[in-house]
């Protein structure tokens, strides 16, 4: 099954993204989504697709020569975001969603396969050439019309790789909310407020059709987009307290689900002259309802004289004929809504356009590799996942959609030190959990210790509640654990932030080496195996290693029972670095294993139990870890070097404009654990 990544550089609601859930939700495989957060980004989480979030930017682009500039500054910083989510997800695809991520993605990722979905008409020449060079380096490139067809290749140099893939409309769900239309009659519009969709000529053409229909009212629905003139709602509201239209017009806002309104309505106007496809036409349709539309672009490819009447674009008495003549028809209006409810079914059925998209994105994936297990998986039942609550309802969820979404069937414990919201409640709603209930907060090595005596398979995973599966690569991790032909080791997952970019989650061992090159130069200032050595989190292929966060680690059941894992004399903090010190000890390695791949929403335990980071906590932790493991004299020198590195970090932050508050806070805790040692 294919492994895709979706960007978008929208976080906006509007036809293009709801297509993007409908066909990345639908497709086999593990799907992922970059975008700003926002509407999109929510209602992504919302249908189970794990969201990865990028910096909000402006939508806007030709206001001016700063905003020309700013909107270029932001491609740029796009294209750097595209290159990282492409370096640390390695997926078989990715997916461009717009424009703008298709010219990031020919910036920061030129030869990764791409596929280019574009939904909208080129906006000058300049940037068309551009997008046009995007396409021709993009394999498939997918238009929902022959309209965006032609714009973006009208000279028919993207045959054989430009696919028009209608988008497609659910009409039993949108059947479910059947009654007659409104009394006295209504006409709906429904879309973004933007100047370009026209709202203005529906107003003027609802006025003149209630010359001839007095009783005939207007309901639009939709609101203003981000980057969008502020100001074209109030002229709408103007013009529609003036006395041909006094009264009969409601603005209801965005709405999330405009079934009610089209249901209500006799028909739907559609007045965009430049409309790519129309989502809201062919959702008329499926709700059997007329649409009035241009006789141009996308709405001409939904819509014939069957199930709705199309006007001259821009022409306002002729829509407003065409109402009048819907309108006072009823009989007729309600055979033209019968037809396009099949009309919508038979030509753009939900499914089939699902099965398009997935059959062309599945034909251009390629196989990324995935590292030295070569994709070995081991059956479901050999891996346990165990993780520890404390008032983590919010995040424990999440992880639990996404186990259930890419590890089906797979058993988990769930350890519960005695939180004070529902976590308890929600590891019980979801089936294979076996929830514990603890009667006091033992801390996170203790309860995971308790988890793991609970665990009957070879194999276990120790997570926290807040990580997030990607896919099911820990069933990799555990096909490598389980080798017989390979000794026993603690194997750590790739780590992504929520934004995609990697964190820092394997370590060389303390007080070494790399450590002292460390404090003194970042590693992100050396290329290639140096700076891997230094920051071997970085890693591209399994490395072996100090130590793991404990985030997310898996070994042999056995070969965590025999360490422990934990030590319970830790409560909180220190227990991952203190596991890797002994294990070492005891022969069992701590290797990264980067093919396999989570996200780590991080520190809510310190969040809610400290109000931020514990930073004498963890200064004392680790100097007490480093010093039973490796004794005083290492311990002296790991000290040092921390205070090398939070130093140097002091002085060099304010030269570049950053904030040295964190590292200056980190050094006075280690100030303090070094005057108590």
């Amino acid at each position: 099954m294919p492994r895709v990544l979706f960007i978008s550089y929208s976080a906006a609601l509007g036809g293009a993204e709801r297509v993007l859930l409908d066909w990345a939700t639908g497709m086999p495989g593990d799907a992922v989504l970059a975008c700003p957060d926002g509407p999109l980004a929510r209602r992504a989480r919302a249908a189970g697709l794990s969201t990865l979030l990028l910096p909000q930017r402006s939508l806007e682009l030709r206001s001016g020569p700063a905003t020309r500039w700013g909107a270029t500054r932001d491609l740029i910083a796009h294209a750097g975001e595209v290159r990282r989510l492409v370096r640390n997800l390695e997926p078989d695809l990715l997916v461009a969603w717009g424009m703008r991520t298709a010219l990031a993605r020919l910036l920061g990722a030129p030869g990764y396969p791409s596929a280019f979905a574009h939904h909208d008409f080129l906006p000058g020449r300049l940037t068309g050439s551009a997008v046009r060079v995007a396409a021709a380096a993009a394999a498939p490139v997918i238009v929902p019309s022959r309209a965006v067809a032609d714009d973006l290749d009208p000279h028919r140099r993207l045959t054989g790789r430009l696919h028009v893939v209608a988008p497609g409309v659910d009409v039993d769900r949108i059947a479910e909310v059947d009654r007659p239309p409104a009394e006295p009659p209504e006409v709906v519009v429904v879309g973004a407020l933007v100047g370009w969709k026209r709202p203005d000529l529906a107003l003027d053409a609802v006025a003149m059709a209630r010359q001839r229909i007095p009783e005939l009212r207007l309901r639009i629905v939709g609101a203003a987009l981000e980057g969008a003139d502020g100001e074209l709602l109030e002229s709408l509201q103007a013009r529609a307290a003036e006395p041909d239209l006094a009264g009969a017009v409601s603005f209801d806002g965005h709405v999330a689900d405009p079934r009610a309104a089209l249901a209500r309505a006799t028909c739907l106007l559609h007045c965009a002259e430049r409309e790519p496809f129309g989502m809201a036409v062919l959702e008329a349709l499926a709700a059997a309802r007329p649409a009035v539309v241009p006789a141009a672009c996308g709405p001409a490819e939904i819509v014939d004289a069957s199930c709705g009447a199309l006007y001259a674009p821009g022409d306002a008495h002729a829509a407003a004929g065409a109402l009048v003549d819907i309108v006072s028809d009823r009989a007729r209006a309600a055979e033209m809504g019968r037809r396009g409810r099949r009309r919508a079914r038979e030509r753009f059925d939900h499914g089939a356009a699902q099965s398009r998209f997935a059959e062309l994105i599945a034909a251009a994936s390629a196989p990324a590799p995935r590292g030295a297990a070569g994709g070995r998986r081991v059956p479901i039942e050999s891996l346990s996942l165990v993780t520890v609550t404390h008032d983590s309802a919010a995040h424990l969820a999440t992880l639990l959609d996404s186990v259930d979404r890419h590890l089906p069937g797979v058993r988990m414990v769930v350890v519960d030190c005695a939180s004070h919201d529902d976590s308890l409640e929600v590891a019980r709603r979801q089936p294979g959990v076996t929830a514990i209930a603890l009667d006091e907060n033992l801390g996170f090595g203790r309860a995971c210790n308790r988890g793991l005596a609970h665990v009957t398979s070879a194999a276990a995973a120790l997570v926290n509640p807040d990580v997030e599966l990607l896919d099911d690569s820990l069933l990799t991790l555990a096909a490598e654990a389980l080798r017989s032909d390979r000794p026993e080791r603690l194997l750590a997952p790739r780590v992504l932030n929520g934004d995609g970019s990697l964190q820092d989650t394997v370590h060389p061992p303390p007080g070494g080496a790399a450590d002292l090159i460390r404090s003194l130069l970042p590693a992100a200032a050396l290329p290639g195996a140096a700076g891997v050595a230094l920051a071997p989190w970085r890693a591209r292929s399994p490395r072996r290693v100090g130590w793991a966060v404990g985030c997310a680690v898996v070994a042999q059941t056995r070969t965590l029972a025999r360490l422990g894992p934990f030590d319970e004399a830790l409560f909180l903090y220190g227990e991952d670095l203190e596991l890797g010190l002994r294990a070492r000890e005891h022969g069992v390695a701590t290797w990264l294993w980067p093919s396999a791949r989570v996200v780590h929403h991080r520190a809510h335990a310190s969040a809610v139990a400290f109000g931020g980071e514990p930073f004498d906590r963890l200064a004392r932790t680790r100097h007490d870890v480093v010093q039973r493991r490796l004794g005083r004299r290492r311990a002296a020198l790991d000290d040092a070097l921390q205070a090398l590195t939070f130093a140097s970090r002091i002085a060099v932050k304010p030269l570049a404009g950053r904030s040295a508050a964190r590292e200056r806070a980190q050094l006075r805790a280690l100030v303090s654990v070094r005057r108590g040692a």
